[in-house]
């Protein structure tokens, strides 16, 4: 448990002032310290014995080096380290929460969408270990940490650099039995990335079930049955067994790439399933330290933070399914043209202030075409949103201290010269999105900042935490709140002053479609469809012609004919006029759908149906079917767990997307025919860009850039660890969890 410091123990370190123990392992002692800006960071020094061993501090020197370039949402950062030091130390974020281990033992096995969920969070972990050429070599369910922010991999004591054979002597063993790789045990030189897809296989099955996979026993059994016997899985669910399976086969090359794992459990319409009891309320009483044993961090050096309400199970499923039911299609590949309809939800309030040492730093590149305009890079926090918007652009981007606190910082796409910088607290990037010359950012206070100057518009208004969604139409916000009797269902508030426009009642429907100054509302559990006028809160019209048999699959705005399209389970496509709810058009997909696989939009004035791997084309005006095209192959299981097109944007009437993990599909709007496909190395994790008939796309791999008008190559460049993409006239912008970075235009 946490206890106070002991006579003999250092005070301070480098630059951290130590306050407690934490706990000790078989490195050595464990502290919590404060830097010297006040953030709180767990210190691990090594016992005196091994830090006197030259061979030892010769490993510490080179692991701590290497761990320090791990970055990404889910790995716990390695801040600082001094490997000459009489006693050497290494000191990391400190991250509140419990162990994946004390968290099953305590509510038992979690249940597979859960399983899914958290394997594709270690998976992106794991890809940003490996980006950083380690191989972790110990990932075990103790080595998981559940925060308040999500899982975390934690402790790189023993991860060492793949190419690095120097430091381990022959014969060791580096890792746990029942979750290390056979060839760690048979022979530690071949020890590849592949070896950490077999520990994941082994942790996703213990969270399953509870269990170790190879059962339990003393070490030389434990280590007998990994290299010789399979692993016992019938307990697992079956939707993850086949996965778990080949994750952990005895041959390293027949296991499968972590991009690929990454590639198959990912679903962004996953609920956050951490903020949810029992997990909820195990995270808040007490948190185990990292790597080492339980402790309960003191109360004392903690600041105040905003803290968010985590919706209830049944919420969060309703959440999980209605937002899988929006199709997200943008123009030219940039969020702006989405954003002054809808804005998704993240977290924190903006505020003013700044931090004292810079939050990012520039380095200036090059103006030779395609070449590296200018690289930001996060000196406080990691990056987790991008956004370009306003006229003239602005580049936006969120970054998350891990201390409870976050910022959005504004610069040139032109240099990288700053605008402003906003700070709040709390730490995701909640009510995140841009209205015209406004950007609307926060969870409780909801300013709305101008986006040339930063400066905040009208005054903050003071809502309720924890909406279901946001959004914009003309100068109004809505938001809406979970059915309870404190609060009504949904409250609109004037977007240039803060001000209070209306309340009504409504239930937990899904974001609505907007279109002018309209919304329409998903029933959700009443008997039609709601048009409401956004400014005056009065309704306009109701609609009730989806019959409860019939039921509403999904609803969206047609601005190029001025109508709103109602998708019913059955395929009937109902058009309505948005001025009088009048039916103006009636068409049909052909076939009922799939629940939870539809969305619906509209891009370069046709209308897009997408269920079950399918988009259909048809015309706003008649809701005649177009065209029918396969979006994915589905013997691939492409996208996972999701009907709606991954990361689609139109362009000059082509629709692009990726129509299996590595294939990039352009389909003509007008006709639904293929334009062209291109395969690219890696697995694609974020939607496409297009700008100045270029268009380009990640992959767990590599970045490239095509043509838009026949998809060839202009640039393929290796890179491993993109995050987001964007793009204007200038060029392109490629976040990462510590950069941003922008390329001039390739010509």
């Amino acid at each position: 448990m946490t206890g106070p410091l002991l006579p003999g123990d250092p005070v301070r370190l480098g630059n951290v002032t130590l306050l407690a123990r934490l706990g000790a392992g078989g490195m050595g002692q464990v502290y919590l310290g404060r830097t010297a800006g006040g953030r709180l960071v767990a210190v691990k020094t090594v016992h005196q014995h091994l830090a006197d061993d030259p061979h030892f501090r010769e490993r510490f020197r080179r692991e701590a080096t290497a761990a320090r370039a791990v970055t990404g949402a889910h790995t716990a950062a390695v801040l600082d380290a001094d490997p000459d030091s009489p006693v050497p130390w290494l000191a990391t974020a400190f991250l509140p929460g419990v162990t994946l281990r004390r968290a099953v033992a305590a509510g038992g096995p979690l249940g597979e969408p859960v399983v899914r969920a958290l394997g594709a969070a270690l998976a992106e972990a794991l890809t940003s270990i490996h980006a950083a050429g380690l191989v972790h070599r110990d990932l075990k369910p103790s080595n998981v940490l559940l925060t308040a922010d999500g899982p975390r991999v934690i402790d790189f004591g023993i991860a060492r650099a793949i190419s690095d054979h120097g430091i381990t002597a022959a014969g060791d063993i580096v890792g746990t039995p029942g979750f290390i790789a056979p060839e760690q045990i048979t022979d530690e030189s071949e020890v590849t990335a592949a070896a950490d897809v077999f520990a994941l296989g082994a942790v996703l099955a213990f969270a399953a079930t509870g269990r170790n996979p190879f059962g339990d026993g003393t070490v030389a059994v434990l280590l007998y049955r990994a290299v010789h016997e399979e692993p016992t899985l019938g307990e697992v669910p079956s939707d993850v067994r086949e996965l778990i399976a080949t994750c952990l086969r005895k041959e390293p090359e027949l296991r499968p790439s972590v991009s690929s794992v990454l590639g198959l459990l990912s679903d962004p319409a996953a609920p956050l399933w951490w903020r949810e009891d029992p997990l909820r309320e195990l995270i808040a009483e007490g948190g185990d330290v990292p790597g080492e044993r339980t402790a309960v961090l003191p109360t004392a050096p903690m600041t105040a933070a905003t803290v968010r309400v985590p919706p209830s199970p049944e919420r969060a499923e309703r959440r999980r399914t209605l937002t899988r039911r929006g199709l997200l299609l943008t123009g030219g590949g940039s969020a702006a043209g989405l954003l002054g309809v809808a804005i998704a939800r993240g977290g924190g309030s903006t505020g003013g202030g700044s931090g004292e040492r810079p939050s990012v730093t520039v380095k200036a590149g090059s103006a030779a075409p395609g070449a590296l305009r200018w690289t930001l890079t996060a000196e406080d926090g990691d990056f987790d949103a991008l956004l370009l918007a306003g006229r003239p652009g602005t580049v936006l981007v969120h970054a998350s201290t891990g201390v409870g606190s976050s910022y959005v910082h504004a610069c040139s796409p032109a240099d990288a010269a700053r605008r402003w910088e906003s700070r709040s607290g709390g730490d995701a990037p909640g009510m995140w999105g841009v209205a015209g010359e406004t950007l609307v950012a926060g969870e409780a206070g909801l300013p709305a900042v101008d986006l040339a100057s930063g400066a905040v518009r009208g005054k903050a208004a003071e809502l309720p935490p924890a909406p279901l969604w946001y959004a914009v139409a003309g100068g109004t916000l809505v938001s809406a709140y979970p059915h309870r009797t404190d609060e009504p269902g949904l409250r609109a508030l004037d977007l240039r002053t803060g001000a209070d426009r209306w309340t009504l009642e409504g239930s937990e429907a899904p974001p609505p479609a907007v279109l002018g100054n309209a919304l329409l509302i998903d029933p959700a559990l009443s008997d039609g469809f709601r048009c409401v006028d956004a400014a005056l809160g009065k309704e306009r019209w109701t609609y009730r012609k989806l019959n409860s048999v019939e039921g509403a699959a999904a609803a969206c705005a047609l601005p190029s004919v001025g109508r709103f399209a109602l998708l019913g389970e059955q395929g009937a496509l109902h058009l309505v006029d948005a001025r009088t709810g009048d039916r103006a058009a009636l068409g049909t997909l052909g076939t009922p759908l799939t629940p939870g696989t539809t969305a619906l939009g509209e891009a370069g004035g046709y209308g897009l149906a997408v269920t079950s791997g399918v988009v259909h084309g048809f015309s706003p005006r008649t809701g005649q079917l177009l065209w029918r095209q396969r979006t994915f192959d589905l013997a691939a299981g492409w996208p996972p767990r999701t009907g709606g097109l991954r990361g689609p944007v139109t362009a000059d009437g082509v629709l692009l997307h990726w129509m299996t993990a590595d294939t990039l599909q352009a389909v003509e709007l007008a006709t639904g025919k293929e334009r062209w496909r291109r395969q690219l190395p890696g697995i694609a994790q974020v939607p496409s860009a297009v700008s100045g008939g270029t268009v380009y796309a990640a992959t767990g791999e590599s970045c490239a850039a095509l043509t838009l008008a026949g998809g060839v190559p202009r640039r393929v460049r290796p890179d491993r660890a993109v995050l987001g993409l964007s793009a204007d006239a200038a060029g392109w912008y490629a976040r990462t969890a510590k950069t941003v970075r922008a390329y001039n235009r390739v010509v």
